[in-house]
């Protein structure tokens, strides 16, 4: 396997990881809705339990990638998401994933489901990859830094292109008001 593709595998898998836990431990009652939902025990307990053992899932595909418990964990995570989409689909219940935090408008099904097989790929990529490319403490901390900053561009940029438009507008009815300069 190309070094560049299991680093990259790692990076985006670590970075959706990294998002998620961050969404739900920054807004929890939306996650603990799916729980309840789902009628699953200890709604409370098991959000914390599960944003946990997202970070630790993400700080080990950047860290620890060749470990079992680095597969086992993503194996783990990826089972679950599936699990909790079959009860949803058994059930037949309408129920909002909150996997990507408050936000989220998607409900539990189909989805999730066929995202099982890119999960087990992530954690056969990691466990039997040989690149070195982005292993390590600094892996993520730029990971980290990467989310960020697009998670700060995409809460901005609508806000930038919507006052872009309002600069525009007033400049055509400057430039229709005869005005030369602005003083």
């Amino acid at each position: 396997m190309l070094p560049v593709i299991d680093a990259s595998v790692r990076i985006v898998a670590a970075a959706v990881l990294l998002y998620t836990a961050g969404q739900k431990l920054a807004a929890p009652a939306a996650f603990r809705h799916t729980l309840v939902a789902l009628r699953m025990p200890h709604p409370r307990g098991l959000s914390v339990l599960v944003s946990g053992v997202e970070l630790v899932t993400a700080v080990l595909l950047l860290t620890a990638p060749r470990a079992w418990v680095t597969a086992g964990l993503v194996v783990a995570l990826g089972g679950s998401f599936a699990g909790a989409a079959t009860i949803a689909l058994v059930r037949g219940a309408s129920v909002r994933c909150a996997c990507f935090g408050g936000t989220s408008e998607a409900k539990l099904g189909w989805t999730q489901l066929a995202l099982l097989p890119i999960w087990l790929a992530v954690a056969a990529t990691a466990h039997t990859g040989t690149s070195d490319l982005l292993v390590g403490p600094d892996a993520v901390a730029l990971t980290a830094l990467g989310l960020c900053v697009v998670t700060v561009i995409r809460q901005l940029l609508p806000l930038a292109l919507r006052s872009w438009s309002y600069l525009k507008v007033l400049e055509s009815q400057w430039a229709s008001s005869g005005s030369s300069s602005p003083h």
